[in-house]
């Protein structure tokens, strides 16, 4: 199976693309180009319109190239990222920002136009690699998208999730009042966006409202490099926030990676990013039947038998940060108001 082939199926599965579609293919010189030529012949195959734009790569506190984000304003039907690292943030949207069509503020106009607008959709594969495209996108988006709508009703109707680990995870998350998103690679529709490879349900914790003991011992995300650690990283939390780090050589880097983020929220006066900089953001719980560990999040993430949580910003862009940092739970147990969806890493609900 060549690049080719697996681009064909993003097409059709995926984006269910339609002739005379404008594509916006935004990317970075080297592995990643190879992958966007292969989305750009494919997308021709199917009769759009595709244009690829290349930028240097980005970290996740870097900002995009003003070409990029006025190319994006143009507002094509599908705007896909496939990047070393990161788009690149958006200076205008953080500073200033923009009102969608919901009346909400947004940071970016890639997030204005998708989320606030529903004018675009989109994939977007922060740290693909031709490896982890050609093994985790091509398995059953059906079954995919049936087991996510099972788990996203279970997080729907929850109040609480307690996960726990042998390795001394015990954390509460209060979700009660929050919407769990589902990154099923079903994005056939204006307003639908997640990454790939898909593969996640994911929910934001409720502010201020999770407590007690995270050990991380799988990959951590560090902005726009992530890394799999040699011992765990603990992580104490209260009343939402991080409280403390613990751990060896991992620990120092995850540390020092959210006080960078801290340092320049600071730095622009935005006092309250800096704080929501030690905040939960997410919860995710991986599904992709094909992820296998990389040391690239993009792919890691998506692996059954793992959870992620994530430090910094979250999806109900109700705790803004400049930081949203994922990181792994190897085999968890995990109990919803009491209810068991997940058992040291295996599924029960389906």
């Amino acid at each position: 199976m060549d690049l080719l082939n697996v681009s064909r199926k993003v097409m059709e599965d995926v984006l269910a693309v339609e002739s005379g579609e404008e594509i916006l293919i935004i990317t970075n010189p080297g592995e990643v180009f190879d992958i966007s030529l292969s989305l750009f012949n494919a997308a021709k195959e199917f009769k759009a319109k595709p244009t690829i734009i290349i930028q240097e790569p980005k970290g996740s506190l870097d900002y995009a190239e003003r070409a990029v984000i006025e190319a994006i304003k143009s507002g094509p039907d599908i705007v896909l990222s496939i990047s070393e690292k990161k788009l690149g943030k958006d200076a205008y949207g953080l500073n200033i920002g923009y009102i969608g069509r919901d009346n909400k503020k947004y940071t970016h106009i890639f997030e204005k136009l998708l989320r606030g607008d529903k004018r675009i959709r989109s994939f977007w594969s922060p740290g693909i690699t031709k490896e982890i495209y050609l093994r985790s996108v091509l398995i059953d988006y059906i079954k995919l998208r049936e087991e996510a709508n099972i788990l996203a009703e279970i997080l729907a109707k929850g109040k609480e999730v307690h996960i726990t680990t042998e390795k001394g995870t015990d954390l509460w998350i209060n979700i009660k009042g929050r919407r769990p998103l589902k990154d099923d690679g079903d994005f056939r529709k204006p307003g639908r966006g997640g990454n790939l490879p898909a593969g996640e349900v994911f929910i934001s914790p409720a502010i201020g409202k999770s407590d007690g003991v995270i050990v991380f011992d799988g990959t951590l995300g560090l902005g726009g490099e992530s890394i799999i650690p040699k011992e765990p990283v603990k992580v104490y939390v209260e009343n939402g926030f991080i409280v403390r780090i613990e751990g060896k050589d991992e620990a120092k880097k995850l540390e020092e990676a959210i006080r960078n983020a801290e340092k320049m929220a600071l730095e622009m006066e935005k006092e309250e990013y800096a704080k929501n900089s030690w905040h939960l953001g997410e919860l995710g719980i991986g599904l992709n039947p094909r992820a296998q560990m990389s040391g690239k999040l993009l792919e890691d993430e998506k692996i059954r038998k793992t959870i992620h949580i994530a430090i910094g910003a979250n999806y109900d862009n109700d705790a803004p940060a400049l930081n949203h940092y994922d990181c792994l739970v190897w085999n968890p147990t995990v109990e919803v108001d009491g209810e068991k969806i997940m058992d040291k890493g295996n599924f029960t609900i389906f």
